[in-house]
């Protein structure tokens, strides 16, 4: 650690949340100058309550915190980040249709005689990127046509306009790829650099071995650890993580894997699913992995018979009965049957011409049921199985 890290600019004291239930409870913390605090633990653990306690989203139901020696005490995420403490969430709050310039500088655009400064805006925007090393990228581009890693990038510059000493990173590998992370931890040695503390929360211990000093593990909201990242390996991390050992076997009971229930045979749609094919056994777990935008969504829409397929088609049994052609305009009667305790099987076979009948005149009420969600232009394809204790196996999709 430098030397400059050696003095405290964050430290919080019995820090404790409640809701209907505690959800985090006496975690003293010290933050110092130029420091990577890697934060973890798992789902539920109180890892994103304590980050929104430190910058301004929740009020702590009890202990305290002092800030550059200062009790501290934000109203807000608007007062915290006056005092230089910031937050990069995992969900980028970015406008695409913006240019990157006027994302950076939306609530404090430069003004001249009522109108908006674009020559000024450009040059505070050109400063603010090279911070974060976006020499290369040009201030006028719309937001929306930057890859996700840039987009991170222009939300941590956002976040280091003023004066920024503690900065709160959520998962941010979360949807970048492997050269994005690099990018991003290239970013963070400069930081470091410049004396900049972070909180950098993530599951992927490796990463955290990789970027931080310190290690905080936080366990059904208590803090278990705080100690120098190097003194532990992964296996460690994870044991303090879930409060066990990892050779420990837990006992889920007998599972029976039985006859295929689910068939899906070679489901596409244009831009958004290619070529997916799997089937699902009865009393079969299986999961279904991607990143954002990879389409996840576009799949168990298609399947579901919300959305029509270009080509290829899923088929449900029941009680070994013959499956049934579904229909988007299906979905809102399923919806219905659903609530009266019923269970309808059905099978959807998507092609050009159904999605032509289903557009011209399906039953009433199939204009509701056949709204698309769409959530990127990436395409998903099968990649392989995995299996898994249990016969249970995953779809992965890029």
């Amino acid at each position: 650690m430098s030397a400059s890290a050696q003095t405290a600019v964050l430290s919080v004291s019995g820090i404790g949340k409640t809701y209907a239930q505690p959800v985090l409870g006496d975690v003293d913390l010290t933050l110092m100058r130029g420091e990577v605090l890697a934060l973890t633990g798992e789902n539920g653990a109180g890892k994103s309550t304590l980050s929104k306690i430190i910058g301004g989203l929740v009020t702590p139901t009890t202990g305290n915190m002092e800030f550059q020696g200062q009790p501290y005490q934000p109203a807000s995420r608007t007062q915290a980040e006056k005092l230089g403490i910031r937050m990069v969430m995992q969900e980028l709050n970015l406008l695409p249709t913006l240019t990157v310039a006027e994302n950076l500088f939306l609530h404090d655009l430069p003004r001249r005689a009522g109108w908006i400064d674009r020559k000024r805006l450009r040059e505070n925007a050109i400063e603010a990127m090279a911070q974060v090393g976006l020499d290369a990228i040009d201030p006028d581009t719309l937001v929306g046509e930057l890859g996700i890693g840039h987009q991170q990038m222009v939300e941590i510059a956002r976040n280091l306009i003023g004066d920024c000493h503690v900065l709160i990173l959520d998962e941010p590998t979360a949807m970048l790829t492997s050269r994005e992370v690099e990018m991003l931890f290239e970013q963070i040695t400069r930081l470091q650099a410049r004396g900049v503390s972070i909180i950098y929360i993530s599951h992927r211990l490796e990463e955290l071995a990789r970027v931080s000093q310190r290690i905080a593990v936080l366990r059904d909201g208590k803090l278990v650890c705080v100690e120098p990242i190097s003194r532990y390996n992964s296996e460690q991390l994870v044991t303090l993580m879930v409060g066990r050992e990892l050779g420990e076997h837990i006992d889920m009971g007998a599972r029976q894997i039985g006859e295929v229930a689910l068939s899906v045979k070679g489901l596409n749609r244009a831009g958004k699913v290619q070529d997916v094919s799997f089937d699902v056994r009865r009393g079969e777990i299986f999961g279904i992995s991607g990143l954002i935008g990879a389409g996840r969504t576009e799949l168990l829409r298609l399947i579901y018979g919300a959305d029509v397929a270009d080509s290829g088609g899923a088929g449900y049994r029941a009680d070994h009965g013959r499956p049934k052609e579904r229909r988007p305009a299906d979905v809102a009667i399923d919806q219905r049957q659903h609530c009266a305790g019923q269970h309808a099987f059905d099978f959807q076979r998507g092609h050009g011409q159904q999605r032509r009948r289903a557009e011209a005149g399906a039953a009433p009420g199939s204009g509701h049921a056949h709204s698309q969600l769409q959530s990127g232009p990436i395409g998903l394809r099968a990649v392989g199985w995995q299996s898994a204790e249990g016969g249970d196996r995953s779809l992965a999709g890029t």
